[in-house]
């Protein structure tokens, strides 16, 4: 009830608000505001002194926020209407799947919203590293990550493996990936061959039974950090007798959880890591 009468209060106030000032081609934002764990780590890495004040509660989260320390700097929202709307944003920083009501309200409001889809592949992190520098007025500074991101994937390719073992990625309750995701794009740029996508499978959500798994018998199995060791019935299948008898601890490779949620310059520090762990499993290490 107070939540509602809040929200009809503040779309009172809406209709005397001016019209938006981000309308001038030359307009720079000063008060952004992401509800987007994506965006958050984005715009703290690119907005300017001051520019950006808030970044959702998931960026404070150290299970699935790879910049939490840096978080710490801004203030913390829950992605609701009511109280983005009391920060006066000139710029909201969104996700596709953000809730609907939520960024009508905003809009309803006069706020401006600019949604992001999740990252598919390398050519969507460029984007949205530069779509993110043209809103924010930063473009150089989305350029030099950029330039950054390219340079360190190509220095990854000289210390590819030698031979391109397969790795196939396996989740809780039996999922896998093949292409077209941001998670292949990743293993095959460490050096190996990704099972999903030999398999002709396409997207992050195709069941594997581990039968299925066990009968390719790829070269290593790897599985994320924060889903290998809860007691959720999810995650029974990556404890499984079957699959620790037939992938010993020499064929399992565990990726931390956070570098491979959202895309970012980040992603390359998780395609190194992988590749590390690989190269030290074939030296027997």
């Amino acid at each position: 009830m107070v939540r509602t009468l809040l929200v009809s209060v503040l779309l009172l106030l809406g209709g005397l608000a001016p019209e938006p000032s981000f309308a001038h081609p030359h307009f720079q934002p000063q008060r952004v505001v992401s509800i987007n764990l994506c965006t958050d780590q984005l715009a703290m890495m690119v907005a300017g002194p001051d520019q950006l004040i808030s970044v959702s509660k998931l960026a404070f989260d150290p299970n699935t926020s790879v910049m939490v320390d840096r978080a710490k700097r801004y203030r913390m929202n829950h992605a609701r209407a009511e109280e983005i709307i009391r920060m006066k944003p000139d710029l909201v920083l969104a996700g596709i799947y953000t809730s609907k009501n939520t960024i009508n309200l905003l809009q309803r409001f006069g706020v401006r919203v600019e949604q992001f889809s999740p990252d598919s592949g390398f050519d969507a992190i460029r984007k949205n590293i530069l779509r993110i520098g043209n809103l924010l007025g930063q473009h150089e500074r989305a350029s030099r990550l950029l330039r950054d991101f390219d340079n360190k994937l190509a220095s990854l390719k000289k210390s590819a493996p030698k031979e391109q073992k397969v790795l196939a990625s396996y989740e809780p309750s039996s999922y896998t990936g093949g292409a077209g995701t941001l998670a292949n794009e990743m293993i095959k740029a460490a050096g190996l061959r990704h099972m999903g996508e030999d398999l002709g499978f396409h997207g992050s959500s195709v069941k594997l039974s581990l039968e299925a798994l066990i009968r390719e018998n790829p070269d290593f199995v790897m599985s994320w950090s924060q889903w290998t060791g809860g007691p959720a019935r999810a995650t029974q299948i990556l404890r499984h007798p079957a699959l620790d008898e037939w992938f010993g601890p020499e064929r399992r490779v565990t990726v931390d959880t956070r570098y491979w949620i959202c895309g970012g310059p980040f992603t390359v520090d998780a395609i190194a890591d992988l590749q590390k762990k690989i190269l030290q499993r074939e030296r027997g290490n």
